[in-house]
């Protein structure tokens, strides 16, 4: 069976930002699974056993190589898109999480090609 197609799949995405407006965005590399060369706050499916927040805490830290301060819970909304003439269908529980720049790495380069600091105003395409 197959997470977000025989079954719904859930995620916790995070928008990390400094706590000053500024978030960090990543590149997704041709070795993700989909929306390759996109900007992307990050996201990852909630593990079996553990808790959303435990979830988000633990993508922050294997995407960015940083620790996390979860500044709000926001609800969750579901999620339905075309892959690869795939239906899927997912529940995104997101967050706001503080982190540190200073600290924040490109701790995945397979997958990220690249990450950059935003303003909401000066957003990347695509």
């Amino acid at each position: 069976m197959n997470i977000g197609i025989d079954f719904v799949g859930i995620t916790t995405p995070f928008y990390c930002n400094d706590g000053k407006g500024n978030f960090v965005l990543h590149k997704r590399s041709t070795n993700c699974r989909d929306e390759h060369g996109c900007w992307d706050m990050g996201s990852g499916k909630l593990e079996h056993g553990i808790t959303a927040e435990e979830n988000v805490l633990r993508e922050v830290m294997e995407e960015y190589g940083c620790q996390g301060e979860i500044q709000e819970k926001l609800p969750p909304h579901d999620i339905f898109r075309v892959q690869n003439e795939i239906e899927t269908h997912w529940l995104a529980i997101p967050f706001f999480i503080k982190v540190n720049p200073d600290e924040v790495t490109n701790n995945e380069p397979h997958k990220i090609d690249e990450i950059g600091w935003f303003r909401l105003d000066n957003l990347p395409n695509p």
